[in-house]
């Protein structure tokens, strides 16, 4: 087949053209760390790239959720011990003034003492965390015991503003760790603050219920200003199936901060791995571009060169 001049041309400025698209397309690599720049560089790839990115988005999200959640229980877990602790030292109190040798005095000198701490238990149970408070399950925007209670007297905490008599929501409060997967984060007052549910007690007027942190405080106060041995000494084990229940309570929240922190150091590795994937995908190898950058501009000035020799000469040319 004849090669004409016209076609020898044609090759040249396409071989031309050709060698600035792979340049050009080099440089955005350099330029950008990126082999995939365009839909067009690799469709496939910026498929994947697109549900990589959201995989990522996903896994950071589940693994903020995860700490946040941490957070959250670990706080209701101090706060956990914080009831406990008062408790304990009602049971202290309690233990001293069922000794028979106490004064009148005596005993009405510990009764102060239980109704400061009865005051507490109250600021306990209106713990708010975030704006919101955590003894009362899905309704965290409302005490779920009557604040007043905090600044009264156990006998002057009667009626609507008497904490013991008080049913919180019960229901659960809960955050997405995952695809399917969610962990409570809310505690409820009512499953907290009461006896153990097998267990059941003399105490007087309330004798074989299962009772609360509130009233058995409460009780407590009045028996130690009657002076009444006898029914503190009985209240004791009241407070030890309530404290028998606390600590269980406290042991679900221990098991569900290990769950939380297990699914955030696996959303870390997923969001690692995954992360790890997108570059591989997304990211160029800058020594690779630039070694052939190099290769592709030395490319170009060849091929510059060469048609310049092999195009045809204009009528100035052959006039110089």
């Amino acid at each position: 087949m004849r090669v004409t001049q016209g076609m020898l041309s044609s090759q040249i400025l396409s071989d031309i053209q050709n060698n600035y698209q792979q340049l050009s397309t080099l440089e955005n690599e350099s330029a950008t760390g990126h082999k995939i720049n365009t839909p067009s560089d690799d469709p496939i790839g910026v498929q994947q790239v697109m549900q990589l990115a959201n995989e990522t988005s996903f896994d950071s999200q589940y693994g903020q959720n995860a700490t946040n959640a941490q957070a959250q229980l670990n706080f209701i877990s101090s706060t956990m011990t914080e009831a406990q602790n008062v408790l304990s030292n009602a049971r202290d109190l309690a233990l001293e003034g069922a000794n028979s040798t106490e004064t009148p005095s005596d005993m009405q000198a510990i009764a102060a003492e239980v109704g400061q701490l009865y005051n507490q238990m109250v600021t306990i149970g209106n713990t708010q965390y975030n704006g919101q408070y955590i003894f009362n399950g899905q309704d965290t925007g409302t005490p779920p015991y009557p604040p007043q209670a905090a600044n009264l007297t156990p006998d002057q905490a009667t009626g609507d503003l008497d904490p013991s008599t008080k049913v919180t929501n019960s229901g659960k409060v809960y955050v997405s760790l995952g695809n399917g997967v969610t962990l409570p984060v809310s505690a409820s007052g009512n499953d907290f603050f009461q006896a153990a549910p097998s267990d059941s007690f003399s105490s007087g007027a309330s004798s074989g219920s299962s009772q609360n942190a509130f009233s058995l405080l409460s009780q407590l106060y009045t028996a130690l200003n009657n002076g009444d041995t006898t029914q503190v000494g009985n209240l004791v084990s009241g407070i030890d199936s309530v404290l028998d229940n606390m600590n269980q309570q406290q042991a679900n929240v221990g098991s569900l901060i290990n769950r939380a922190e297990m699914m955030q150091t696996r959303m870390s590795n997923l969001s690692d791995s995954v992360t790890k994937q997108l570059s591989n995908v997304q990211e160029a190898d800058m020594a690779t571009v630039l070694t052939q950058l190099n290769s592709a501009m030395a490319v170009q000035q060849a091929s510059l060169a060469v048609g310049a020799q092999a195009l045809p000469q204009t009528l100035v040319n052959f006039l110089k």
